[in-house]
């Protein structure tokens, strides 16, 4: 079910001779609601076909009188038709598995290096330098994680992460906070690093996980290959296109 909201240009409903077919009708209850204008009741099928024949009339009269030459118009309308026409395309075209495997030799796609971390925040430096040289001293790695998840409910003040003892979801390493990626290079599960968040505080963080950058499989890059034949196409449709006279 979809809500039609009422705005300076719609208003009452009122009588308009103006045509508009049952694909236009269709398409605006796409672009402007996102609903299937078949599946909608016929009381809302009623109210969106007024809606678009009134906003029709409307742009008419507008593009013919009030803003006939508008530079602005024109502009929108360009970059309106390029942009419809690209996302259109877009959808449609389906590259074909050759495709595919050319640009998986091609790129050489790798799946980047992912990090589990476990994570106590405090306010102050010195309080995060006492808490690692505690931890660090048991050589047992599951005694130190039992401790660090210890401080993480006594101590953190990260509330969301505290309600899973201080362990966040497995992040990509091109996503985590860029001091972060930096501190943990070279790091390994188990050791523990700190970083210093302007206007946050001191982060604790504990390596609950670490799995290594590697050689992407094609069905794990087959996404990826399926958008870049996609923008690689085109690039070549707008070449072709740009040809004509």
């Amino acid at each position: 079910m979809i809500k039609i909201f009422s705005t300076i240009l719609l208003g009452t409903i009122i009588s308009i001779n103006l045509n508009a077919n049952e694909n236009e009708i269709s398409s605006y209850s796409i672009l402007k609601y996102q609903a299937d204008f078949s599946k909608q009741t016929p009381q809302l099928q009623e109210s969106i076909t007024n809606e678009y024949l009134r906003v029709k009339k409307i742009a008419t009269i507008l593009q013919s009188q009030e803003m006939k030459n508008d530079v602005d118009l024109e502009v929108a309308k360009n970059i309106a038709t390029v942009d419809l026409w690209t996302n259109k395309f877009m959808q449609i075209y389906k590259p074909s598995n050759e495709e595919l495997n050319e640009l998986y030799k091609a790129e050489k796609p790798r799946v980047v290096a992912k990090y589990e971390l476990r994570n106590i925040l405090v306010s102050y430096e010195k309080n995060a330098d006492r808490i690692i040289s505690i931890l660090n001293e048991s050589q047992n790695k599951q005694e130190k994680k039992d401790s660090f998840i210890k401080y993480v409910k006594s101590v953190s003040n990260d509330v969301a992460s505290k309600q899973n003892d201080g362990l966040t979801e497995l992040v990509d390493e091109n996503k985590l906070n860029p001091q972060i990626k930096a501190a943990l290079k070279d790091k390994k599960e188990g050791d523990i690093i700190k970083v210093n968040i302007k206007d946050i505080g001191t982060q604790i963080l504990y390596v609950e996980k670490y799995i290594p950058e590697k050689i992407a499989t094609f069905e794990e890059s087959k996404g990826a290959l399926e958008n870049l034949a996609k923008r690689k196409a085109l690039t070549k449709q707008m070449e072709i296109i740009l040809r004509q006279k």
